[in-house]
């Protein structure tokens, strides 16, 4: 067989919600491609999460690498074992081995340096696994396949590398390419968890919960790289969504042993950094703790230093020593920065501010959330905003609203008053119709205006579509006309009575009478007609 076809095999025998058969991680002996065989047979090993029996087969196909595929695929091996192992190993193979990948076969490229990715990305090399992305060629055929089963596993690496990168808009392109594209039960799990922390990283929240709790309802085991990791992925989409009581759940279902021995020193340390935040919240300082002890071995690993000082962090808080707490929080973002990791440093700032606000430092606090969210908001990392929020808002502080978020980016009073703007209310009509004072209302204004992105009433108008009652197409009441507006901006019945303050039932009665007035059959024929277009 080639090359290509034993590859191909291995892949097709990975990509199963069982267990990884041991024949796979047998020593190779007597073969006569003693690298690329030992590669394979490590592979299957890591898959299996046995980092001990994987660490020989990487060694031995290391050594015998003598071509560019056989190069990039050993240390692809090497760089998961690596990942695995409570002691990093040196990484000048590692990035040799990205210098080679332009040289890997044609037949080979996609699948060998998606693995590299994956290993840089494991490794907390985020500059190299972005780089191998410029020379991974299209995810549409592997191996001669476009139906391939591991095709969505890659799909999924990438994904992964572009959120973690900051690239929110990619990873979600490359999450909801994986889901199209899963035909096996375990490409559907794995794909299903990677798009959910896409969701949750990017503040979909709703879509994000709907993902975990289809992973939490499978009577899975921790099997293989694909089931633990599906139940980790899902962990990671609900604590991005403020859920620590779920994440914990889904982080305990990731391995049988609570040292999580079959998975990568990064996620092990997460996860106990989750079930730390769990044990902080209610309160129990002798389980946080003791998660603490479980990570804190991992510090000297690359991949892990960072959230063991999140976890110290977090600990000291509880314990009520702040200023220790600061320190751990400080060294957690520094170790975050140097490993490029945007998401893990914004987690640091955050847990830096809880600590200056206990000091009483609140400005300062104040000040570097509102410049973590700045760049959180620039890369799409919603949960960043929502998390620096809640801090702000224990001590009577808010965020300036995201400019490119517009209406999701206003709360309930301020949507409404946006619709008051639109229709042309002064801000003294809305402070009397709201109850508020003008001063409260003009600061409400230069939020709406701000997170609309335009310096006039006139701007917001425009941007909620609001229509005349003139227009030609059948006289609206201010109500009606109010609730097209928003219906043009997308908004779901639910948030349109919450910006109202008035029921769905009456948003629902509104809205058909506005059907039948335009004689259209849906909202989106609503919204065309609002644009000025015919029903589609």
């Amino acid at each position: 067989m080639s090359r290509a076809d034993r590859l191909d095999a291995l892949l097709r025998e990975l990509v199963v919600v069982e267990a990884v058969p041991s024949h796979l991680y047998l020593d190779p002996v007597g073969s006569s491609d003693v690298a690329f065989d030992s590669a394979l047979a490590g592979l299957a090993a890591v898959w299996a999460g046995q980092f001990d029996l994987a660490a020989p087969l990487a060694a031995a196909a290391r050594r015998a690498a003598d071509d560019p595929d056989t190069v990039v695929f050993a240390e692809s091996v090497c760089g998961l074992v690596r990942a695995g192992a409570t002691v990093s190993g040196p990484l000048q193979e590692f990035a040799s081995a990205a210098g080679a990948s332009a040289r890997v076969s044609s037949e080979l490229r996609l699948p060998l340096c998606a693995l590299l990715a994956e290993a840089a990305l494991a490794e907390a090399r985020l500059d190299i696994a972005a780089d191998l992305l410029t020379v991974v060629p299209p995810r549409t055929v592997l191996l001669g396949r476009q139906d391939h089963p591991f095709l969505t596993i890659i799909r999924c690496f990438v994904a992964r590398v572009r959120l973690f990168s900051g690239d929110v808009s990619g990873a979600s392109e490359e999450a909801a390419q994986a889901c199209a594209g899963a035909g096996t039960a375990a490409e559907r799990v794995f794909a299903t968890a990677t798009a959910a922390v896409v969701d949750g990283s990017a503040g979909r929240r709703q879509e994000a919960r709907a993902g975990v709790h289809r992973i939490l309802a499978l009577d899975l085991a921790p099997t293989n790289a694909l089931t633990s990791g599906a139940f980790l992925l899902a962990s990671y989409a609900a604590i991005v969504g403020d859920d620590v009581r779920t994440s914990a759940v889904a982080a305990l279902r990731a391995s049988t042993d609570p040292s999580f021995p079959e998975v990568r020193i990064v996620d092990r340390a997460i996860c106990f950094e989750i079930l730390t935040r769990a044990a902080v919240d209610a309160g129990d300082l002798d389980a946080a703790r003791a998660w603490q002890l479980r990570a804190a071995p991992l510090a000297a690993h690359q991949s892990a230093g960072s959230t063991v000082e999140r976890i110290a962090s977090r600990v000291s808080l509880l314990a009520g020593d702040s200023e220790r707490a600061l320190e751990e929080a400080e060294r957690s973002i520094s170790l975050a920065v140097r490993a490029g990791r945007a998401l893990e440093a914004a987690e640091g700032e955050i847990l830096a501010a809880r600590a200056r606000m206990s000091l009483r430092e609140r400005g300062q606090a104040a000040r570097r959330l509102a410049d973590v969210v700045t760049d959180a908001d620039a890369h799409g990392f919603g949960a960043v905003r929502r998390s620096a929020a809640r801090e702000l808002r224990a001590v009577g502080r808010r965020l300036p609203p995201d400019a490119r978020r517009g209406w999701e980016g206003l709360s309930a009073r301020e949507r409404g008053i946006a619709v008051l703007i639109a229709d042309g209310r002064s801000n003294a009509q809305i402070a009397a119709s709201e109850y508020l004072s003008e001063h409260t209302v003009r600061i409400h204004v230069s939020r709406v205006l701000h997170a609309f992105g335009v310096p006039t009433r006139v701007g917001v108008a425009s941007a909620l579509g609001a229509l005349s009652v003139d227009s030609g197409l059948g006289p609206l009441t201010a109500r009606q006309q109010q609730i097209v507006a928003l219906i043009a901006t997308g908004a779901t019945n639910h948030s349109i009575a919450e910006a109202l303050d008035v029921s769905e039932s009456t948003v629902e009665k509104h809205v058909s009478a506005v059907m039948r007035r335009w004689e259209v059959t849906s909202r989106s024929g609503i919204a065309h007609r609002a644009a000025g277009q015919h029903p589609a």
